[in-house]
């Protein structure tokens, strides 16, 4: 329902379809959901779900880096623990079934379970492009071809360290390697997530959607269905998309629950699958038709990330021209979130409409076939970087030719609707997108200054439903 399940390693003869003889794996990059979580918010404790949850024994290990009276820098390591209001001036300490201070977890914070299928994940990456294809060695001795990158949301970088301790285990870390960097953004410049805090245009858009799904799903019979079930929860005793909770705060909690043990569980009715089944359909239209419907939501949405992980491919592609200064990118690691995950699906046509479970992956391949011809000069490239930049959309197509782009969503291909038509694609196989289609579409979803385009509509319409702009 809400956890990932995840496929069996391939096998030598799904390795030899999916990864064909006459195309050479150049770059990976992996955006993927934090693992499991607690809920955001505390909901429904009048049905015995206790507000905080014993699932976070990194409480016991938690270290912070301070300079002492000589300049030196050291490591405190300390247990968090919590508490809450009691009387005046004594503050009440959260604890236990046997009146201990347990490892508690903060709201919305990566557990225990979560840093598990976290660490799997890269587990399976490093089996993927380790030990299967050899796209990377089996000992790592240099960190410079490597991104890291996580939103400053703590449990997405608390994920990517999972993930990348999983697919490189300290044992595997050359002394020479060097220390990790990871790259995070300050919230006015985040782009790893649909950003409405900062992009206020975004968010009317988001709110006009909301307000058309709420109209629609509302008094319908799935949300009835849901009524019958667990109304006697919530506010009024209806369920309703902008109710209290909302239905996607509804779904939260279903969700944290399901992946946890029993001490957190809610009443059986709410784990009913067509109760999950019909709240899904409806937050879906809430939360992700406006990337189906909309070229301004999936401009403002993912746009700025996709335009970054395209720049990473023809920073790679052009570096074999030899004008490229830095080592391109060989590997990209991204935590991020639920909303990432299927805006970035969602605005390629590559979603599959069911809500991203925990750990969910999207992982971008670049190949160059073995016959690739690559034409134009060192010295025309290099003007033409300097001149345009490499976010510029006049690209010389010759530059990119011999060059696909694959996506895989959860360890299965998927198919960018745009390129499904004849010349977008490796002939014979439409999910291998020509790296020159792969970039025309995200060309246009990606904003030449999301800052200035994320500027909100004053006015009556400022919530309007936008005109229908369907991409191919």
């Amino acid at each position: 329902m809400t956890t990932l399940q995840p496929k069996p390693p391939y096998t030598p003869e799904e390795l030899k379809e999916l990864y064909p003889s006459n195309l050479v794996l150049e770059q990976v990059q992996v955006i993927f959901r934090h693992g499991e979580r607690t809920p955001v918010n505390a909901r429904f404790q009048e049905t015995g779900l206790p507000i905080y949850w014993p699932y976070c024994h990194a409480a016991r290990h938690f270290r912070a880096a301070f300079q002492d009276e000589n300049g030196s820098w050291s490591h405190l390591h300390y247990e968090r623990k919590l508490e809450t209001y009691g009387q005046i001036g004594h503050p009440k300490s959260i604890l236990g079934p046997q009146g201990k201070a347990e490892n508690f977890c903060l709201a919305g914070e990566l557990t225990d379970r979560g840093r598990e299928t976290t660490l799997a994940l890269g587990q399976r990456l490093r089996h993927l492009y380790i030990d299967q294809l050899g796209f990377l060695s089996k000992e790592l001795n240099d960190l410079g071809d490597i991104y890291l990158r996580a939103t400053p949301v703590p449990r997405a970088g608390e994920s990517l360290h999972q993930v990348y301790t999983g697919m490189f285990p300290p044992s595997t870390v050359s002394a020479t390697a060097g220390t990790p960097q990871i790259w995070i953004r300050n919230v006015a410049d985040e782009n790893l997530m649909p950003n409405e805090t900062v992009c206020r245009r975004y968010r009317q858009l988001q709110n006009a959607f909301g307000i058309a799904a709420a109209q629609k799903w509302n008094d319908s019979e799935e949300l009835k269905y849901i009524t019958e079930k667990i109304g006697k929860y919530v506010a009024g005793g209806v369920v309703k998309i902008d109710g209290t909770p909302r239905l996607s705060g509804i779904m939260d909690t279903i969700a944290s629950t399901y992946a946890h043990g029993p001490l957190t569980k809610l009443p059986p009715e709410f784990y009913d699958e067509k109760l999950w089944k019909n709240a899904e359909n409806a937050v879906i239209e809430e939360w992700l038709l406006g990337y189906e419907k909309s070229l301004e939501v999936r401009r403002l949405g993912v746009g700025s990330l996709l335009g970054d992980v395209r720049d990473r491919m023809l920073e790679k592609t052009l570096s074999t021209h030899g004008s490229q200064k830095e080592t391109p990118v060989k590997l990209a690691l991204m935590g991020c979130h639920d909303t990432t995950v299927s805006g970035v699906l969602a605005s390629l046509g590559a979603f599959n409409w069911r809500w991203p479970p925990y750990t969910s992956s999207v992982a971008i391949e670049l190949f160059s076939s073995a016959d690739k011809q690559l034409q134009g000069q060192p010295s025309t490239l290099t003007s033409w970087l300097q001149k345009f930049g490499l976010r510029s959309t006049g690209v010389d197509p010759n530059l990119l030719k011999g060059w696909y782009v694959r996506m895989r969503y959860n360890d299965t291909p998927v198919q960018v609707r745009y390129c499904k038509a004849a010349g977008r694609h490796l002939e014979g196989n439409t999910q291998f997108c020509t790296l020159e289609a792969f970039k025309e579409v995200v060309d246009k979803i990606t904003p030449d200054d999301w800052k200035t385009e994320c500027q909100p509509l004053a006015g009556e319409n400022k919530d309007a439903l936008p005109p229908v702009q369907i991409a191919e």
